[in-house]
């Protein structure tokens, strides 16, 4: 920080442009290092486990036309409480028809405090997958904007990104004063979890990488585009 007034939202900000690409290039360095397609899905989380991939920060798929296979693994992994790692390699079609298997209305919960996006129903997961890909996806990259507390936030966390950068380059000469400030505290982490945008990448090779920073999951980003498409019930 430069000795000026302190932003909590700022200084968030700042922290999510510092490691946000890093996680999407660790994603890809891990599952198609040669874009040879050997590993089909993968997924990067702060947490321990392979979770459903609605509740990762991040997954991959080197499939464009079967990305909604995200939204399928996570329904199924949640509602018979499967391990996604045991069910990962699943094709699409096996997991649409362990989902269509399922009883009318199925529901399972998120980890979401709206009472719109609270829970994932099972003719949500069905009506998605029968959705033609291009337009889910046209509707992750409409619904992966950033809000106005995030937009209102970035002037500042970039001079704080050029500031760093500036004490990083011994080269640069004379820096402002400055000093060190923890951006780890609960302040922090609840913005994050907010307000953190997602990021859609469509992929050379055909593949789709869906990100958004650690401290948040991907679920907000698929409630916002399924509601758009009027698919969310």
């Amino acid at each position: 920080m430069s000795r000026g007034p302190r932003s909590v939202e700022a200084e968030a900000a700042a922290a999510y442009h510092v490691v946000q690409g890093d996680v999407e290039d660790l994603l890809l360095r891990l599952c198609a290092p040669d874009a040879s397609g050997r590993v089909p899905t993968g997924a990067c989380t702060d947490k321990e486990d392979w979770l459903a991939p609605v509740a990762m920060c991040a997954t991959y798929n080197a499939n464009a036309a079967e990305f909604a296979r995200d939204l399928a693994l996570s329904w199924v992994s949640l509602h018979h409480k499967e391990s996604v790692p045991r069910i990962a390699g699943m094709s699409l079609s096996a997991l649409r028809a362990r989902v269509d298997a399922a009883p009318h209305g199925a529901r399972v919960p998120m980890n979401s405090t709206s009472e719109l996006t609270g829970s994932l129903s099972r003719e949500t997961v069905l009506k998605a997958l029968a959705t033609p890909p291009a337009t889910l996806l046209e509707a992750l990259e409409a619904a992966a904007v950033p809000d106005d507390a995030w937009r209102a936030a970035e002037p500042q966390a970039r001079e704080l990104l050029e500031l760093r950068r500036q004490l990083d380059d011994e080269a640069a000469g004379e820096v402002p004063p400055a000093f060190w400030v923890d951006i780890t505290t609960r302040e922090h982490t609840r913005f994050l979890e907010e307000h953190a945008p997602f990021h859609v990448r469509r992929l050379p090779s055909g593949g789709v990488v869906l990100a958004t920073h650690p401290y948040r999951t991907l679920w907000p980003l698929w409630a916002d585009a399924l509601f758009v498409l009027g698919l969310l019930s």
